[in-house]
């Protein structure tokens, strides 16, 4: 089982299903900026697909550029940079994607109008990392309505840092029009076994589980997982939500 942020079947998935969605942007991209790049894994495709463009990532960690530059090599431009204060001229960039990065942003709108200076006319920004509860509702379905009170509360009970992504679900669509990009939404739908899904909870909230409760959290989730597999919830539909702001010419 994958214990990095990010890897991982379920995480695979997704990635999978937003390419597909966003396939005829990458294609007409001549000028890629991964804002917020990572350890590259969205690098290594915008890289490898067909065409010929020009792709750079930018991440405020180190340790992710190296780990990004293991990964695509010297077939782009990594700089150690903020999405709040981008190093590049006004529209230096026909395409700018951010996976889960505008959410913890500490000011949603100056950072949006920060990434379509960028853009150049004509230009797309693509984002993701609004909240799906399809994984959620699924266990509360399984569990009940009780049991499913102390899951989420031990669980999926929130870091400081995700607080940022308790606002409207709209607020990135607010930010986007705010800055003078035209907004489009999609969904990128992508099917997960169970075994996806608690690689998924293993990997992306125990370790924001309290020390002292992350035991109770591991019993807990082998209850839902013995009660998933016994029952015909051993797959779930979900949706990456991507929100698509344009800068008209």
């Amino acid at each position: 089982m994958a214990n990095t942020y990010g890897d991982g079947e379920y995480y695979g998935n997704r990635r999978r299903a937003v390419l597909e969605a966003i396939a005829g942007e990458i294609a007409d991209a001549r000028e890629v900026l991964d804002a917020g790049c990572g350890n590259g894994t969205y690098l290594a495709k915008f890289v490898a697909a067909p065409g010929n463009r020009r792709v750079t990532g930018i991440d405020l960690s180190i340790e992710m550029l190296l780990s990004a530059r293991r990964r695509v090599g010297v077939k782009c431009r990594l700089l150690c940079a903020d999405v709040s204060r981008i190093p590049f001229k006004p529209e230096s960039f026909d395409f700018i994607f951010a996976s889960h990065v505008l959410q913890f942003a500490a000011d949603l709108d100056a950072v949006v109008v920060e990434i379509a200076r960028c853009l150049r006319p004509g230009g797309v920004l693509i984002a993701t990392g609004q909240r799906d509860h399809s994984v959620r509702q699924m266990l509360s379905a399984i569990a009940g309505p009780d049991r499913w009170r102390e899951y989420r509360e031990v669980i999926f009970r929130r870091a400081p840092r995700r607080d940022a992504d308790a606002g409207p679900d709209d607020r990135y669509q607010r930010a986007f029009a705010r800055s003078g990009l035209r907004v489009e939404e999609r969904a990128a739908p992508f099917t997960v076994e169970w075994a996806d899904i608690e690689e998924f909870i293993r990997v992306r909230w125990m370790p924001v589980i309290p020390e002292d409760e992350r035991e109770q959290a591991g019993a807990m989730l082998a209850e839902v997982a013995e009660a998933a597999k016994a029952g015909a919830s051993g797959s779930l539909t979900q949706h990456e939500p991507l929100i698509l702001g344009w800068r008209d010419s």
